[in-house]
């Protein structure tokens, strides 16, 4: 258990699945999301909520429900934020699988049924990911919905297509893990991010497991709302805050892959993706941030694939940008509208380049 938290329970006994969910904030949403969870048709589960010093009356919510399941197991720790919330339900879950619950969200029924499926089609399996669906869905992109989207497939050890064109991310949400898997490599999510934390840990997982199973099935519902810190971001003010953020959960992935010994051939296609996750926030932002910002990210991307990194990727238009950013020149970077357009054409297609433009 994680230091300064407490529970109130000692259950040791292993159930199934561990739920974690971590909570802050959220009295409200919160009875949603335990009905959802305490109602799967597999009951052999725990639920581990993580009370991170919510200032709301969460703390009251979870002791009913603790008082009416024996399954509920609540700890509390002072505010740390969602990933060292996750991480203290990681130390103190007891079940074979994990599986996240964020605690404005809710879950189909079948869930931890069909996951179990899943894990048990093959005694190498370490990560089940299935699909999700957005709530309201007005507020979600047609490219986020798409990403939420996998088909059924099983990738015996590593491909890139798990992190570039599967749908297997983002959100961890969406991916239960073997727990032995977890602690065979000490999984944790990054407590240094505020935004994106569940990038660097997929980006972890994927080229770790022995096996993962995706499934079609959309078993989560992923609450959205405008006053949400990823909506926050998606502001055009705000956009150099999120430059900075975005850049950090690159560094992130960087050290994770650097510490676990992770050289997953898809060197391209990582180039191909940096340059996307960054790029609109780059030619946005101003001269200074920009080029500041384009010099940070060829130093990463140098230091992972060497000073031919901007060659690597297969498409002439990114390679382009790739140049452009080792060049780091912010006014150039802003001033490429058609090189911008033709990049996104290149990596998204043009009716996501389009939906981007329009800031949806």
């Amino acid at each position: 258990m994680g230091s300064g938290a407490n529970a109130t329970d000692s259950r040791t006994a292993e159930p199934i699945f561990s739920i974690i969910v971590p909570v802050y904030n959220t009295e409200r949403t919160l009875p949603a999301c335990l009905d959802s969870i305490l109602a799967q048709t597999f009951a052999d589960i725990e639920v581990v909520c993580v009370d991170d010093g919510s200032p709301d009356a969460a703390a009251d919510v979870l002791a009913t429900y603790a008082s009416r399941d024996p399954r509920m197991r609540v700890l509390r720790q002072p505010n740390a934020g969602l990933s060292a919330a996750r991480n203290a339900g990681m130390r103190a879950a007891c079940g074979r699988y994990l599986v996240f619950v964020d605690s404005d969200d809710t879950i189909e029924p079948i869930l931890c049924e069909r996951v179990l499926q899943a894990f048990e089609s093959d005694e190498a399996v370490d990560a089940v990911t299935f699909g999700a669906v957005c709530e309201p869905e007005r507020l979600a992109s047609a490219r986020i919905r798409m990403l939420l989207s996998p088909a059924d497939a099983v990738y015996r050890g590593f491909e890139p297509a798990l992190l570039f064109s599967a749908h297997a991310q983002p959100y961890a949400c969406r991916v239960a893990l073997c727990a032995s898997f977890v602690r065979r490599w000490g999984l944790t999510f990054d407590e240094s991010l505020r935004f994106a934390e569940d990038v660097p840990f997929l980006f972890t997982v994927y080229p770790l497991a022995r096996t993962t199973v995706l499934i079609s099935d959309k078993l989560y519902r992923y609450r959205m709302q405008e006053g949400s810190l990823t909506h926050e971001f998606n502001e055009r003010s705000s956009c150099e805050r999120k430059l900075a953020q975005h850049l950090d959960v690159l560094g992130s992935i960087f050290r994770e892959w650097g510490v676990r010994g992770v050289r997953p051939s898809c060197a391209p296609e990582m180039v191909t993706w940096c340059l996307d996750f960054t790029l609109f926030d780059i030619v946005r932002a101003s001269g200074r941030c920009a080029a500041s910002s384009a010099r940070r990210l060829a130093a990463m991307l140098e230091h992972a694939f060497g000073p031919n990194w901007v060659e690597l990727p297969a498409h002439p238009a990114v390679r382009c940008a790739a140049r452009a950013v080792a060049a780091a020149d912010g006014d150039a970077l802003r001033v490429s509208r058609i090189g911008l357009v033709r990049f996104f054409v290149a990596t998204r297609g043009l009716a996501a380049c389009i939906e981007r433009v329009l800031g949806r």
